[in-house]
């Protein structure tokens, strides 16, 4: 039953989602346009997620990446982080403790936010906090991030 409503959220997904041309917010009708749409370069992953994550870190040069399920970060404040929801036993909890490291100008990167109960509810959990201003929704993926002075929106896009 569970693998007949991932394919039904994909579908409701693909019906519901926006191509670029979507968007009214200029920071992410430009990232979708040279980042989430750009052609698979030579030596890229072929994995979606893995050659969006590569893109995320090369677009916005940050700092610290870490990716959750490793060990604890090292530092107090993490720029990029990636998440993917597959291998997290509880995901809640586990991004409840990265919280506070997270600050405006991070970039958090979900994989597989629908793949059951679990992950949709993490996928909620964040899109409802306050300091989230910005998440994208690209069923395979979630990009979740905290810029200031923008308003809070979310975005459903075909990927």
């Amino acid at each position: 039953m569970g693998r007949l409503r991932f394919y039904f959220d994909g579908l409701v997904h693909f019906f519901v989602a926006h191509s670029r041309h979507g968007t009214h917010s200029p920071f992410v009708f430009r990232l979708v346009d040279e980042v989430i749409y750009a052609k698979r370069l030579s030596g890229e992953p072929r994995d979606k997620v893995k050659r969006l994550t590569t893109r995320l870190i090369d677009w916005f040069q940050p700092r610290t990446v870490y990716m959750l399920g490793n060990e604890q970060p090292p530092i107090s404040r993490l720029d990029f982080v990636a998440v993917d929801c597959g291998i997290l036993d509880k995901p809640v909890s586990e991004i409840k403790k990265l919280w506070p490291q997270l600050h405006a100008g991070s970039v958090l990167v979900l994989s597989d936010v629908y793949r059951d109960n679990e992950a949709k509810a993490l996928w909620q959990f964040i899109k409802a906090q306050p300091d989230v201003t910005v998440t994208i929704d690209l069923f395979r993926a979630g990009l979740v991030f905290f810029r200031l002075g923008q308003a809070k929106e979310d975005f459903k896009i075909r990927y």
